[in-house]
C-alpha cells in the first residue's frame, strides 16, 4: 500500500491552512499532526523580514568621532605587517605551552594567595607551603615543557638531536617568555601579598 493518499491529504490540508488559515481534520492522526505543525509555522517571519527589521533596528557599526585613531586609516594594517607579528602567530602554540607550564609552576603561589584571601590559612602557613612546594611545581612544569616540546618535534620531524636543538632554538624564546611572564606574575602576586 502506498502513502500517496496521505501525501495528498497533507497537501490539501496545508493548502486550506494557507488559503484560509483554518485547520480541517483529515481523519488520519499522523497527517493531522503535521498539518497542525504547518499551522504553527504559518506565522513565522520570513528571512527577508528579519533582515529588514535587523537593518532598521540595529545601527551600522561605524568608527565614533571621538576615536583617536580614526584618522590613521591603515594603522591596523601597518601593525599587522610588522615582522614580529607573523613570527608570534607561528609560535602561538609554543607561547601557549610556555604560559600553561608557567601557570603550573606558579600554582603553589596562586593557591596560597587564594587560601590567604579567603582566610583558609594564615600567612605563615601559606608561606611555609610555598617554600616547601615551589621546587616541585617548577620541576614538574619544566618537565611538562620539555615533554610537550619533544612530543611536538617527534610528531612533526622525528626525534633527532638536530631536530630537537633546532626546535629549542626556534621556539624557545616564545616558550620561555610566556613561561617567565606567567610564573613571574604568580610569584609577584605572592610577594605583593607578603606570602613569599
Amino acid at each position: 500500500m502506498t502513502d500517496e493518499p496521505k501525501y495528498d491529504d497533507l497537501n490539501r490540508s496545508i493548502d486550506s491552512i494557507i488559503a484560509g488559515g483554518e485547520f480541517a481534520s483529515t481523519g488520519d492522526e499522523g497527517v493531522d499532526a503535521l498539518a497542525r505543525l504547518a499551522m504553527g509555522l504559518r506565522g513565522l517571519p520570513t528571512p527577508d523580514f528579519k533582515a529588514r527589521l535587523s537593518a532598521e533596528l540595529l545601527p551600522k557599526a561605524s568608527t565614533p568621532a571621538w576615536w583617536p585613531f580614526a584618522s590613521f586609516g591603515g594603522l591596523i594594517a601597518r601593525v599587522k605587517s610588522l615582522p614580529a607579528l607573523p613570527w608570534l602567530r607561528r609560535n602561538r602554540p609554543f607561547a601557549a605551552a610556555g604560559g600553561s607550564c608557567g601557570l603550573l609552576a606558579g600554582t603553589c603561589c596562586i593557591s596560597g594567595a587564594v587560601a590567604s584571601v579567603f582566610g583558609l590559612a594564615s600567612a605563615a602557613a601559606v608561606s611555609a607551603f610555598i617554600d616547601r612546594t615551589l621546587p616541585y611545581f617548577v620541576a614538574l612544569s619544566i618537565a611538562g615543557l620539555v615533554a610537550w616540546l619533544v612530543v611536538r618535534v617527534l610528531r612533526e620531524q622525528g626525534l633527532t638531536a638536530k631536530a630537537l636543538a633546532l626546535a629549542v632554538r626556534r621556539h624557545g624564546i616564545a616558550m620561555g617568555t610566556a613561561y617567565g611572564a606567567v610564573f613571574g606574575a604568580s610569584m609577584g602576586l605572592a610577594m605583593a601579598m607578603g606570602l613569599y
